[in-house]
């Protein structure tokens, strides 16, 4: 990250300037935040529970405040975008976001026309739905009900919806929760090579351990309203096996 000043940076994507949020009048959730985050990134949100990672992450999309409603302080741009006066669909071509929530993202007949939809909404190329498709190696599934697919496999459908449309910035909210080994393992590769093939920009909300230390160099830890930009190693190890450091 680079110091401080009023302008914003080529080499950064995420500009965050004095942000605080409070649902509630004065129970602020995230106070002061000043934060930078350069273009083709990793980074790990980590955290207690309720500390703020998911509320910070519905700011960088949009759904904070125009969706849900609170009391908001400071300025967001993401790739020069005024995220606080943008239109949602403006902010829908540059942040895309996979919930925790799988089934509340699925909502197609099939999964061409789930993957499609957001292309059609956002006028972009429909051709990029086959990009998605075939990057993630999800094209025999295409005449499949979404609903019915495994929880790895709705993902991935989730996942190809939504970098179809060349996202700058993605973020993935708790990606590995509903995963078996295999398909944490398949999760990481995808999001390796979407980072190297695209520089997609990537923020992992996440509290596995081997997740974070695997795909992240560095994280933003939050503690106490605020976020602290910081090296992996400082808190999570590798040895004997990936685990926070307390």
């Amino acid at each position: 990250m680079s110091s401080h000043n009023s302008e914003i940076n080529s080499g950064n994507l995420i500009e965050v300037k004095d942000l605080s949020f409070a649902y509630k009048k004065n129970d602020w959730i995230l106070r002061d935040i000043n934060i930078r985050i350069k273009k083709g990134e990793v980074i790990g949100l980590v955290g207690d529970s309720g500390s703020g990672k998911t509320t910070f992450a519905y700011i960088l999309k949009g759904i904070i405040p125009q969706i849900f409603k609170g009391y908001l302080k400071g300025n967001v741009y993401i790739n020069h975008l005024d995220i606080r006066k943008a239109k949602i669909v403006q902010i829908a071509k540059i942040v895309g976001m996979v919930f925790q929530d799988l089934n509340s993202q699925l909502f197609s007949n099939t999964v061409k026309e789930e993957i499609l939809f957001g292309l059609q909404n956002l006028k972009l190329n429909l051709d990029w739905g086959k990009e998605a498709m075939d990057f993630l190696n999800i094209e025999s599934l295409a005449e499949e009900i979404p609903m019915n697919l495994s929880a790895g496999q709705k993902q991935r459908v989730i996942l190809a919806s939504i970098i179809a449309t060349k996202p700058k910035l993605l973020i993935l909210d708790e990606p590995s929760a509903h995963l078996d080994f295999k398909g944490k393992y398949s999760l990481l590769k995808n999001i390796k090579r979407l980072n190297s093939e695209y520089n997609t920009t990537i923020l992992l909300i996440s509290q596995d351990p081997w997740i974070i230390g695997e795909l992240c160099h560095h994280i933003l830890y939050f503690n106490n309203y605020s976020i602290k930009y910081q090296p992996t190693e400082e808190k999570i190890q590798k040895v004997p096996q990936w685990s926070w450091i307390l």
